[in-house]
């Protein structure tokens, strides 16, 4: 036999031995039933399915561009977010369906009469992963950490600087008083994490970006590898399990973040199986290129979810803090010369609606009445640019009244240019040269922190209570790393973020934002682009979940949370594609029903 036969055929038998490991792990620990949770305390999450998720396997997830930071007091973005909120607790969350609050950390809260000050109890049962007791003093560490001026954290302070430092009354108890009326404030105070003030308490809290070693929550990192992965693990001591509220919750074994910018190779990768579940941001590859095989015969799933997730915005940032941006007419101008139409039925297929509103669940059809769609009107741009005092010249330049081009720099970080560089071709021809600066990620959000830009594109989530101050406040513009990116100052805009400040009722809170939408809107701050009424995703058909997907107020970072590893779905899946026949394709859009509470 040759040397050559021999390799091939040792090659096949580890070969096989690898797939057959393979198509074992995921159910080696799987139990046969779910765990019971007789003894766990308090309510039930009307989302999770604690009576058939299993505890086991593992699911590999796109993490998009490698990160940065995971530290998301100091990266804030939703994808640190979703890591840190599997790793630490606050004091107390919002509900998974309904505006009220759900005790994390906290057992017990009380209100004072004058809602100027709160009372936590910590649970007894809280530990951190090295065994310690969680105590009050770490959530006043919290605090500490936040407010340090030294702490890059500045989205974070705006918040909590309307509160005193937390009183400590024992290990367990502790008062958070605020120092001016606003609604927010039993927030600002329950949203307050545990930080581990016997680990960090030395640190310098600016170079903590990727180590984690004790955490709180129901997961831990095993692994963080730059530009390649990131792996979680499931915390079999977590102290939550003994709460009815995580039960048939945060059920992986193991969860991987592979990191991938370009979206069509994650695409490619999915296919593969190298990702279990992708979601589509990108309307072309929704559109065209999601008719493959694993689709066609329902090994993998396609599914659209409708549920009420708040919708941001997103849109070209104007640096208002640079002359060029200064007139408003200008602003409009630019909006003007933003062919979205084209762009929507070229480059998205009509899969979007054309943003009006920084608060499209604001306004019934995610449309404010009351401003402009901004069609794409050249002449009507060369109107407000002769008004602000530009002319042409005999190079066909744009320019001002001392003879200066009218330029721009477009600061870029994706691989996906096709919009801007229609953007480009269309200011070119009213006399504007602009370029496309591409930087890595990393250096993007930097330049963003120090507002070293002239616009950049920019994408926005939104919350279910929503607090404009961090994003819209004048006091703000100025802040490194501030959510108020275009540095807007406005005294309309501060006068209507102080009437909401201590207006109690949502739906009165809801009709000043709304105001404050429409003076938004007067302003331009942003080039405002477009927006999806859904969320799409990929996934291969052998997990389990909620009947809604994601559930009332979810998208994609549900997955880690409320889905689960099905050994029989696997199984039937394996079997399937060993012979090769076809599954049942589901249907492709998934609603949120109240019935699912």
């Amino acid at each position: 036999m040759s040397k050559k036969i021999l390799f091939l055929i040792l090659f096949s038998i580890l070969a096989l031995s690898c797939e057959k490991q393979n198509s074992v792990k995921q159910t080696a620990a799987c139990p046969e039933a779910p765990p019971s949770y007789e003894n766990a305390t308090g309510e039930f999450d009307p989302i999770a399915v604690p009576n058939e998720a299993l505890p086991c396997g593992e699911i590999t997830l796109w993490g998009g561009a490698s990160p940065f930071s995971l530290n998301m007091w100091q990266d804030y973005n939703s994808f640190s977010v979703s890591i840190m909120s599997m790793l630490f607790e606050p004091l107390a969350e919002l509900h998974s369906t309904e505006n009220r609050p759900n005790g994390v950390l906290a057992s017990k809260w009380d209100i004072s009469e004058d809602k100027m000050s709160y009372f936590f109890e910590i649970d007894s049962r809280a530990k951190w992963s090295d065994g310690k007791s969680i105590t009050a003093y770490d959530v006043q560490f919290y605090y500490d950490v936040i407010m340090d001026p030294k702490n890059l954290t500045p989205i974070f302070k705006v918040g909590l600087s309307r509160l005193e430092r937390p009183e400590v009354v024992d290990s367990l108890h502790l008062t958070i008083k605020a120092k001016d009326p606003h609604w927010a404030n039993f927030w600002e105070a329950a949203g307050m994490v545990a930080f581990p003030k016997h680990i960090w308490e030395n640190e310098d809290f600016n170079s903590i970006r990727f180590e984690f070693p004790v955490v709180s929550g129901p997961h831990s990192i095993k692994q963080m590898k730059m530009d390649q992965k990131l792996e979680l693990v499931r915390r079999s001591d977590w102290w939550g399990r003994q709460k009815r509220y995580n039960a048939g919750k945060y059920n992986f074994e193991k969860i991987t973040y592979r990191f991938m910018e370009d979206r069509n190779k994650a695409l490619e990768a999915l296919k593969k199986g190298d990702f279990d579940a992708y979601p589509i941001y990108t309307s072309s590859i929704w559109v065209k290129q999601t008719d493959f095989d694993a689709i066609n015969k329902g090994y993998v799933l396609k599914n659209r979810v409708f549920n009420e997730e708040p919708i941001g915005f997103q849109g070209f940032a104007l640096n208002l803090r640079r002359e060029k941006f200064k007139d408003v007419r200008v602003r409009k101008a630019l909006s003007l010369l933003l062919d979205r139409e084209l762009m929507s039925e070229k480059f998205m297929f009509n899969q979007y609606f054309l943003l009006n509103t920084y608060y499209p669940s604001l306004w019934d059809g995610h449309k404010n009445p009351y401003a402009p769609l901004y069609p794409y009107a050249p002449d009507s741009a060369r109107k407000l640019f002769e008004e602000a005092g530009y002319t042409v010249n005999a190079q066909g330049k744009l320019v001002d009244k001392d003879g200066k081009p009218f330029e721009l720099t477009f600061l870029n970080h994706a691989e996906d240019i096709r919009h801007t560089t229609k953007f480009q071709e269309d200011l070119k021809a009213v006399g504007i040269e602009s370029n496309i600066e591409t930087v890595s990620l990393s250096t993007f959000r930097q330049r963003i922190d120090d507002a070293n830009f002239d616009l950049c594109w920019l994408a926005w989530g939104a919350g279910r209570l929503s607090d404009p101050e961090a994003s819209w406040h004048s006091k703000t513009a100025n802040d490194k790393g501030t959510n108020n990116v275009p540095g807007l100052q406005d005294k309309i805009i501060d006068s209507l973020i102080e009437a909401q400040k201590t207006e109690l009722n949502l739906d009165a809170r809801n009709n000043i934002l709304k105001d404050l939408d429409i003076r938004l809107t007067e302003i331009v701050p942003y080039i405002l682009l477009w927006q999806s009424e859904n969320n799409k995703i990929l996934h291969w058909r052998r997990f389990g979940y909620p009947g809604s997907l994601y559930g009332k107020f979810n998208r994609e970072d549900a997955i880690p949370v409320y889905w689960w590893y099905s050994p029989e779905k696997s199984m039937e899946l394996q079997k399937a594609q060993k012979s090769n026949e076809a599954l049942p394709v589901e249907e492709v859009d998934v609603r949120f029903q109240s019935s699912c509470h």
